[in-house]
């Protein structure tokens, strides 16, 4: 490659950079983020525990179709899976905003689920793969936590604005209007730059498979990591679903609840833009200690108080999902192959889904049939039970694999020396 081509190379690259902002805000600028649980409650009749039923075949997609799509992505190319997965949320969104029957909803969310899989690990991979190739792999952490800050101020003027059009107009609007927003990162996506590969490179696609969930399973440290991550993910997303109908059981009407949740927002965005320098001042072990604890402190004060003002423990998990992307991302992106990256970000996509297609059924028939505050205390009993058991596994593991490389190092330089004398 000569020099002109390889600056139009790099230059293509670090345009990759812009273009993962502008795809993952329009991605996540959803005009129901604020109404959606309301909306299927008042609109369509739903109790909570038929809304987190139907979450459940939505989960169990993902968990079947994540590292298939995450496969093709490293097979076919990670544009590919972009502009296919932006594609499906279009329709899927469509399709929820003109549903009047439960079937129609679960197709809707089928197709939803279908989309979120071809999206999920590809972009990571390709953003992870650009910086690699221009020589930036290391501030991928930086750029990653900006990203998902990016990600939680388009979801924050997406609530404040969406919940007064939804009072002004119909709950249907938004909906709608995002449809269409979703649309617009199609182009956004077929624009994007991804080097050309070796026709040696890409395993078949079932080896592809079945070698990104080998290297997960023997890969001790990645193993309970990404565990630990499904969990934390489970006991954040969950009890957020509630979030709405914890503020409509208070009072708070349907033009007001952007107000009300945008603060939780903001926490992940200040949250995200914050997490590269925890990492570096505190340490990974800290950062990943500080997950759990800040996500059972929340559940307690929304189980333990029985006022509106409650809903300030959803802060918690705000600044709970705003660190765990980046923090989580960075330690899985530094240990794995760049040919089987969006495959194994896929596995832990997968985990995650498998906990949520348990736990979000099981919190909504505990709210209906126990009340909200049973469900945020049952939460933060699960989080303790199974997060730091795993956290302490995470920590053995990683210190016995230091040791090992750390030896192995000292092995190969007394060869070395050897071999010069």
């Amino acid at each position: 490659m000569d020099l002109l081509a390889r600056i139009r190379e790099d230059m293509a690259h670090e345009s990759n950079i812009w273009k993962s902002y502008l795809y993952r805000f329009l991605m996540e600028f959803q005009l129901w983020w604020p109404i959606w649980v309301v909306y299927l409650q008042v609109k369509r009749g739903l109790s909570l525990t038929q809304i987190t039923l139907m979450d459940a075949p939505f989960f169990v997609l993902i968990v079947l179709a994540e590292v298939p799509t995450g496969a093709i992505a490293d097979r076919f190319g990670r544009r590919f899976s972009l502009v296919l997965g932006s594609s499906l949320f279009a329709v899927a969104v469509f399709i929820f905003a003109i549903a009047d029957s439960y079937p129609v909803l679960l197709l809707s969310y089928g197709t939803w689920g279908l989309a979120l899989t071809f999206q999920s690990g590809a972009d990571m991979a390709l953003l992870y793969d650009s910086l690699q190739a221009v020589g930036r792999e290391d501030n991928f952490q930086k750029i990653n936590s900006r990203l998902t800050a990016l990600r939680s101020l388009s979801v924050l003027l997406a609530i404040i604005i969406g919940a007064p059009l939804a009072e002004a107009t119909s709950y249907q609007l938004p909906i709608m209007l995002s449809a269409g927003v979703a649309l617009l990162a199609v182009p956004v996506a077929l624009s994007m730059h991804e080097s050309k590969r070796g026709e040696h490179e890409p395993d078949r696609y079932l080896q592809t498979l079945m070698t990104g969930i080998r290297d997960v399973w023997r890969h001790a440290p990645l193993r309970n990591i990404i565990f630990f991550s499904g969990i934390v993910w489970a006991g954040t997303f969950t009890p957020l679903i509630f979030q709405q109908p914890f503020l409509h059981h208070y009072g708070v009407g349907t033009g007001d609840l952007g107000l009300w949740q945008a603060p939780v927002r903001a926490a992940g965005i200040v949250a995200a833009l914050l997490a590269y320098q925890f990492v570096s001042r505190m340490g990974q072990r800290a950062a990943f200690l500080a997950l759990p604890v800040l996500l059972i402190g929340a559940n307690l004060a929304l189980a333990g108080i029985d006022h509106g003002w409650a809903a300030v423990g959803f802060l918690g998990m705000g600044l709970t999902a705003g660190m765990q992307m980046p923090i989580v991302a960075t330690y899985v992106n530094n240990r794995i192959p760049s040919e089987r990256r969006a495959t194994i970000l896929s596995v832990q996509s997968v985990v995650a889904s498998g906990m949520l297609a348990i736990c979000e059924p099981i919190g909504g028939v505990v709210a209906d049939q126990f009340g909200l505050r049973a469900l945020f205390l049952v939460f933060a009993v699960m989080t303790a039970t199974f997060a730091f058991p795993l956290l302490f596994l995470w920590d053995r593991a990683e210190r016995e694999q230091t040791e090992r490389e750390a030896l192995s190092r000292e092995l190969l330089g007394s060869e070395r020396e050897a071999v010069a004398v």
